[in-house]
């Protein structure tokens, strides 16, 4: 499939050559815009059906290696390049840790932003205290 630089897409979309629907986020909008569309405005063909989201995420990212592999080795066509299936589950295994490492690391920021988010209250607090109040410690009588 062609690249296109989203600037392309965002500018098509404005001159309303795609077709594409809102979606309404808390950051903005996100734009879905229609594949046949996209193909039928840039001439391209359809190499491959688009397969629905897998319910695993682990079977997502296996095919996405698996993707990533067979440009790799299409695009090296003049060399002999053989990947056995060893190297593939090698792959998949360090793919795994790192996405296990990150969830760990998630975890850990969080924590982090828990107890700053803590921190940080008890000192609105503290500060509040300090603040002179709003009656004297005096009053006057008659």
């Amino acid at each position: 499939m062609g690249k296109k630089s989203v600037q392309t897409i965002r500018r098509a979309i404005k001159a309303k050559k795609l077709k594409c629907r809102k979606r309404k986020t808390p950051q903005g909008f996100n734009y879905l815009v229609s594949l046949t569309s996209l193909y039928e405005l840039y001439n391209m063909r359809i190499e491959e059906p688009v397969i629905a989201a897998e319910p695993k995420a682990e079977a997502k990212v296996k095919k996405d290696v698996k993707t990533e592999i067979n440009k790799v080795v299409s695009e090296d066509d003049d060399s002999n390049v053989t990947i056995t299936t060893e190297d593939f589950r090698e792959f998949t295994r360090t793919l795994e840790t790192l996405v296990h490492q990150h969830s760990e690391e998630r975890q850990n920021f969080l924590r982090l932003v828990n107890t700053l988010q803590e921190k940080i209250f008890v000192m609105e607090n503290q500060l509040n205290l300090l603040k002179s109040p709003a009656k004297k410690w005096y009053q006057l009588w008659k």
